[in-house]
């Protein structure tokens, strides 16, 4: 009896995700990395949406605007120099114990570091380049970048950060991740506070607070895995990563494009003020992946590879789908319901000529949140071409509707072909990916997505809907979600 007694005392760490067994576990430990993600990618997010009172309160319009441009070119900087490389080591991390080599996995993370150290340092010294060129930003109606070195260490930090983190993300280490976020988040809202409030630093100083919280961030993660790193002789995997990561890598930096060049059109064509506002349109649109998009992508992520390998993999993935148009469906409504009071307590500003962008913002959100269970299936050929060829399609598209778009409907305007370019490839991609994985999803929860779909496009083309259709929207989606969850611990079809 003493032996049961300890035995049920000790604590239960993360189970592996080789070891799950069955939809139910699946969905046990999607809900307990997406709560330990919450708390640590989920609030670091949230730094962006904590720090908009600073950036509108102290820039003027036309540094928002061009703080909008270096946000944009951050993110696909580090898309680039990341290589793909955290979506192979995910993929191989999954498939190491079959080896049976000891070595593999730490030489897998050794070769990562190294290699996106070297293309994040590359990718920034073109950026600083490029931000540092007043002949350049001239053509976006924007002064040059001061202290545009910045980006450098920015980068190199932000993407062996993000390497680091995918290490802890495969080994479902969640809770520790949490805790070196919350306090890199911290470290960060102070630093910026300081340097921006009682320095005057501007732009510069909030660029110096991220890069100053990212490096003590990233000695701190190192230290704690540096005995899952091995540097020496650790390129021999070089190539097997790439292979499989730069495809990925392309896809993103196509997909995030269509951030990229609605921020920069928008300066070039309209003015640098525009893409100002797009930048707190996407900021309050942030509250979105903050709590919901960005922790379920990355527990899903972790979880994905090794689900599509069991027998029942189709009825596990059809469940998360329907978890996360419900879930969508709801935070978006939510999010709609609050959008003027978030304005004013984050912009200082209800703003309302720009809910027709901000409805069709969170819509893209939405979609690319449920893009990557309905496609799952498509993981299981284990090549990544498809990436480039659905981003291809989904940039070729914003790129023949941005211009008549933006003319017409300036901001909301190119919101709805960023959507448009965004729907069209999701849904070519799971009907290939359905051919793979076949998955049932709840039609309560279809029923709910559609209602968010309805109530956002109705908001974009008016502008404004009273209070009460949010309020009832919201209600009625989360009864088809209370009516979905009756369904969702059926078991699979033997």
């Amino acid at each position: 009896m003493s032996g049961s007694l300890l035995k049920w005392r000790r604590p239960a760490g993360p189970v592996a995700p080789e070891q799950l067994d069955g939809g139910a576990a699946f969905l046990r430990a999607l809900g307990h990395d997406y709560l330990g993600y919450l708390i640590s990618l989920g609030l670091l997010n949230l730094g962006n949406l904590l720090l908009l009172p600073l950036l509108t309160a102290y820039l003027a319009p036309a540094g928002l605007g061009l703080y909008s441009l270096v946000e944009t070119a951050l993110q696909q900087g580090l898309t680039l120099g990341l290589l793909g490389l955290k979506f192979a080591y995910l993929y191989y991390y999954a498939q190491a114990d079959a080896t049976g080599d000891s070595t593999l996995r730490p030489a897998l993370l050794g070769a990562t570091l190294l290699l996106s150290t070297a293309a994040s340092t590359a990718i920034g010294l073109l950026l600083w380049a490029a931000f540092a060129d007043p002949g350049l930003l001239s053509v976006f109606d924007a002064a040059p970048l001061p202290q545009a070195w910045l980006l450098v260490p920015l980068l190199v930090s932000g993407a062996v950060q993000t390497i680091l983190l995918t290490e802890l993300r495969a080994a479902r280490h969640v809770w520790l991740s949490g805790t070196i976020a919350v306090a890199q988040l911290a470290l960060w809202l102070l630093l910026s506070a300081v340097l921006v409030i009682g320095y005057d630093a501007g732009l510069p100083g909030l660029l110096a607070a991220q890069a100053l919280a990212q490096i003590i961030a990233c000695g701190t993660g190192y230290g704690l895995l540096a005995g899952r790193i091995r540097l020496r002789g650790s390129l021999v995997h070089g190539l097997k990563l790439l292979r499989y990561g730069l495809p990925m890598m392309t896809g993103l930096t196509l997909r995030y494009s269509l951030d990229t060049l609605s921020r920069f059109l928008l300066a070039a064509l309209v003015s640098i003020e525009a893409a100002g506002q797009f930048m707190v349109v996407a900021r309050v649109a942030t509250l979105f992946e903050a709590l919901l998009a960005l922790p379920f992508f990355t527990a899903w992520g972790g979880l994905v590879h090794h689900a599509l390998r069991r027998p029942d993999a189709g009825h596990i993935i059809g469940r998360v789908s329907s978890i996360a148009l419900a879930a969508g469906a709801i935070l978006l409504l939510a999010i709609l319901a609050l959008q003027a009071p978030l304005f004013r307590l984050l912009a200082h500003d209800a703003m309302p000529q720009l809910a027709g962008a901000f409805a069709l913002l969170l819509l893209v959100k939405a979609v690319q949140l449920v893009k990557s269970p309905l496609s799952a299936g498509i993981l299981l050929t284990g090549q990544t071409g498809w990436a480039v060829r659905n981003n291809l399609f989904a940039l070729a598209i914003f790129l023949v509707l941005c211009y008549p778009m933006s003319h017409v409907w300036g901001l909301t305007g190119m919101t709805f072909a960023m959507l448009c370019a965004t729907v069209a490839p999701m849904l070519t991609l799971g009907v290939a990916a359905s051919r793979h994985c076949r998955q049932h999803i709840d039609h309560t929860a279809l029923a709910a997505a559609g209602l968010a779909a309805a109530i956002a496009a109705a908001t974009a083309w008016l502008d404004a809907l009273p209070a009460t259709l949010y309020a009832g929207g919201l209600v009625l989606a989360a009864l088809l979600a209370l009516i979905m969850t009756r369904h969702i611990r059926v078991a699979a079809p033997q």
